[in-house]
């Protein structure tokens, strides 16, 4: 065996987290035995601080390729995608699969959907053009085919068209979830409080927000407004840490700023979008306000301070 297969425990430290990962990934593994849905319980142990990002790929690996050996398929992303509505339809009717789909964001890692939950969807809010997917399946039949067929019929609701249903897509031996009791109007008032206080966060809560537009009112977004809008960034992130800056322009992803706004290429009138990930978002306002500044003529007031500090904008 080889010796440097048990390194990574040699200290406390790294032995206990190693531990808690194991705890964590043998107790989804009897959830998903009963059939419970990968995507559902990782999002809400996510949202719960149970596990961590970092833990999401390998927690996908060992459970639905090596365990369940599940068939899944990879794809790039041919156009962008914002509805998902008729994916939700129809995978919330089609009880007899479950299906699992991996999202790689080009800035927040791994998400986890469960085509049937909208929250999931209003967490990704648009899947881009280029970007990689991986969809899981499994059937209540256990046929393999079955399970094939429901990933087909995913990438088909995903390009607009319209699948056949296939038989084993519906359970009708499946019992219809029970409504939950509603209480006396006395009675909930009274329970509200409680329920507020114990209630878990939703899975898949959103932890992105919608696009905001800033418009360059400069003759040019040149270099003078690419640095402002670095200085911008950096404060922001600073102060909210945790959270990241996505920028978008002509529907694209902007990995670096000095990249795309050379000298002339974006004029005045143009529109730069940006979005903040993060699981505590604040200041979102000001930081657009600050960016319009950044993209003025009075982009210069963002550049003055101590190369070896961060702006205190925040």
């Amino acid at each position: 065996m080889n010796p440097k297969l048990f390194s990574s425990l040699s200290t406390r430290t790294s032995f206990n987290k190693v531990l808690r990962h194991m705890v964590s990934v043998s107790g989804l593994i009897e959830s998903i035995d009963k059939g419970a849905n990968l995507a559902d319980h990782l999002n809400g142990m996510l949202e719960e601080g149970q596990i961590e990002k970092h833990q999401v790929g390998a927690i996908v690996n060992v459970i639905l390729n090596s365990r369940l050996k599940l068939p899944y398929k990879s794809k790039n992303m041919e156009e962008s995608v914002s509805s998902f509505l008729p994916i939700t339809t129809s995978f919330s009717r089609w009880n007899g699969v479950s299906l699992t789909m991996v999202y790689y964001h080009p800035t927040l890692g791994q998400l986890l959907v469960n085509p049937a939950n909208e929250e999931h969807w209003a967490s990704v809010q648009e899947l881009k053009r280029d970007e990689l997917i991986v969809v899981y399946a499994r059937s209540r039949d256990g046929k393999r085919e079955t399970a094939e067929k429901a990933i087909d019929a995913f990438y088909s609701l995903l390009a607009g068209k319209v699948p056949e249903e296939a038989a084993g897509f519906v359970d009708t031996s499946a019992p219809e979830p029970k409504p939950e009791p509603k209480p006396e109007p006395a009675a909930a008032q009274q329970a509200a409080p409680q329920a507020a206080q114990k209630a878990p966060p939703p899975a898949g809560k959103r932890n992105i927000t919608p696009k905001y537009s800033v418009q360059v009112t400069n003759e040019l977004f040149h270099n003078g407004n690419v640095e402002a809008w670095k200085n911008i960034i950096e404060s922001y992130e600073t102060k909210h840490g945790g959270n990241k800056v996505i920028v978008y322009h002509e529907g694209e992803l902007i990995q670096d700023l000095n990249a795309l706004f050379k000298w002339g290429k974006v004029k005045h009138g143009g529109i730069i979008m940006f979005q903040v990930a993060g699981t505590a978002i604040k200041g979102v306002s000001r930081l657009q306000k600050y960016l319009h500044e950044g993209a003025s003529p009075r982009f210069e007031a963002f550049m003055k301070h101590d190369i070896n500090k961060v702006l205190n904008l925040f």
